[in-house]
């Protein structure tokens, strides 16, 4: 503390010492350089958020993209429904659309009110952007101006690969309001303000409302023929607007090729703040110097204090804690970095809520479209997803394994998208050829999903949910604990809900009854540690009711002329 204290007393006395002499000494040059590097910082930040606006919605892209390879049994509604999902998820997404190699339209959605509109000038765009994205590579487009709707859309192209191989171009249209939000939030002083520029110099967002909808040219301003001239790089210079206003500003590109951020203000502005500073250090620099011997105690505990506890705090949100909160009193810079710090956590956690809900929705929509290919396995995933995490419940198991058998439960069939409508719904018994066929779906399963490496912890827990605890299951004989634990709670949940269900060739078999016959195969076809958890719930009414609460808020029939599913 005592070092703090020196070093306060030094960083208040010594400016106060050699104020008046070096103060008026500062020219107007190095003054100008400061102003230019803060411009400079404000338009490199606000590129990264633009940058970042725009990542985030590739990203969300890119999971359309590497689900679609798994829909090449959907029917052609199918596709657009999971298309209006998406476009559902996403509000600011105008559009979207699956076109084939060839250019071929597959499904297409898009949003009623910008449906019709600027349909030549959105056919070029979207060749352009075709052609790019035919290369293998990711391309946002310029935008288009809607002045019927006063917004503007930029459209983008990313390619849809299955096992190496390009099968198609997902095209989305976007739209600009959150980028205008950005770049029109950026005031500072008295008109300092930011705007934003295409590939081709033109004016795409900023508060000049008028002039970004007819896309002003704005290559004539010195700074945007600065930066159009350089590229990639960014910078800060004095220069003239087109009126020959005296200005200082700076530029920044975003990561995405073309576009650049421009923030400028009347360098008459600047001028005024740098001389109001001066005279403010004057001032308060005597003030200060005066005060400082006798408040330096009081504030070096009241700095240090606050320091370790906001790097305890950060230290736990560093391992992912986003739930932690960094409690400062202090209302100087310390409280208000403290605010800011727990606002940006809180916004992580609010995006990694939202990641995972969306990942959530997408892996149980793509488990009931499997469902759905047979009336009578409707629903049977989310059944067993409910009796695995009764089973979890009861084993007190982690949080880690409860999500990866929360997944792996949703997933187990999806193997099935490989396995013929003519075998899953034939009405009278499999041959041995065709049951083997159907033995293949949890590898198949597992291959599926094995280009995600998110769901590589989850893949075996798919892959293994029809072995035996004997070793006598398949696809690959393991027994015991060699057969992860997800995979054996999902075998019982599976074996549960597909002997309680209805066949067109046998009722279904009574609860009390099914439950009797897991607890025979304890220690054979089970695992005996999973049959006493599952026995325990059943006792408890844990398990009893959830298929008959589940078919009342789903109700459907059953067509005879149907088979059901092989569980």
């Amino acid at each position: 503390m005592l070092q703090l204290i020196i070093v306060m007393l030094m960083i208040s006395l010594a400016p106060l010492i050699i104020s008046d002499r070096n103060l008026v000494k500062i020219n107007e040059e190095y003054l100008e350089n400061d102003l230019l590097d803060s411009h400079a910082q404000r338009a490199r930040q606000t590129a990264d958020e633009v940058s970042g606006h725009l990542r985030h919605t590739i990203e969300k892209l890119e999971i359309i993209a590497r689900l679609l390879p798994l829909t090449q049994s959907f029917s052609d509604i199918q596709k657009y429904q999971l298309l209006f999902f998406f476009l559902d998820e996403y509000k600011d997404l105008i559009s979207i659309t699956l076109l084939d190699t060839q250019r071929n339209s597959i499904a297409e959605v898009v949003r009623p009110d910008m449906s019709g509109l600027y349909l030549e000038e959105r056919k070029k765009i979207r060749d352009q952007v075709f052609d790019q994205s035919m290369q293998g590579n990711v391309f946002v487009a310029d935008p288009l101006s809607i002045s019927e709707k006063k917004t503007a859309i930029v459209t983008i192209g990313l390619p849809v690969f299955q096992e190496n191989n390009m099968t198609g171009i997902l095209l989305a249209d976007m739209s600009m309001d959150k980028i205008w939000e950005i770049v029109d939030k950026v005031s500072f002083r008295q008109s300092g303000e930011a705007y934003l520029i295409d590939r081709l110099g033109r004016l795409i967002a900023g508060k000049d409302r008028p002039g970004v909808l007819r896309q002003e040219n704005m290559k004539d301003v010195e700074i945007v023929g600065k930066y159009l001239s350089l590229g990639k790089t960014g910078g800060a210079i004095p220069f003239a607007d087109k009126n020959g206003k005296e200005m200082l500003g700076a530029y920044a590109p975003l990561d995405f090729e073309g576009w650049g951020v421009v923030v400028q203000e009347p360098r008459v502005d600047a001028y005024t703040m740098v001389a109001e500073m001066k005279r403010q250090i004057l001032v308060w620099g005597g003030i200060t110097g005066i005060l400082v011997c006798g408040i330096g105690i009081f504030f070096a505990r009241k700095i240090s204090v606050p320091i370790i506890n906001f790097t305890k705090s950060a230290l736990v949100i560093a391992q992912g804690n986003f739930k932690e909160k960094i409690t400062v009193r202090a209302k100087n810079e310390i409280g208000q970095l403290a605010e800011t710090f727990n606002y940006m956590v809180k916004q992580l956690d609010l995006y990694d809520k939202n990641m995972r809900r969306l990942f959530m929705s997408a892996i149980s929509s793509l488990a009931a479209a499997i469902d759905e290919r047979d009336p009578y396995t409707r629903g049977h995933s989310e059944r067993v997803t409910e009796y695995s995490l009764v089973i979890a419940d009861e084993m007190k198991l982690d949080l880690k394994t409860r999500e990866i058998l929360h997944i792996a439960a949703l997933l187990h069939d999806i193997g099935k998208i490989g396995i013929d409508d003519s075998i899953l719904r034939k009405p009278s018994g499999l041959s041995k050829a065709e049951y083997n066929l159907i033995k293949q779906h949890p590898g198949k399963g597992a291959n599926i999903m094995a280009p995600i490496k998110q769901l590589q912890k989850i893949i075996p827990s798919m892959r293994h949910h029809h072995e035996r605890y004997d070793g006598e299951g398949y696809p690959d004989g393991i027994r015991g604990e060699e057969i992860p634990l997800p995979a054996r709670i999902i075998a019982v949940a599976d074996t549960f809900d597909a002997m309680t269900s209805d066949r067109p060739y046998q009722v279904a078999t009574d609860e009390e009854e099914v439950m009797e016959l897991i607890k025979s195969w304890a220690g054979t076809r089970f695992d005996p540690k999973v049959c006493e958890a599952f026995i325990q719930a059943f006792r408890n009414n844990r398990i009893k009711g959830i298929k008959r609460k589940m078919l009342e808020e789903k109700p459907y029939h059953h067509p005879a002329s149907v088979r059901p599913d092989i569980a």
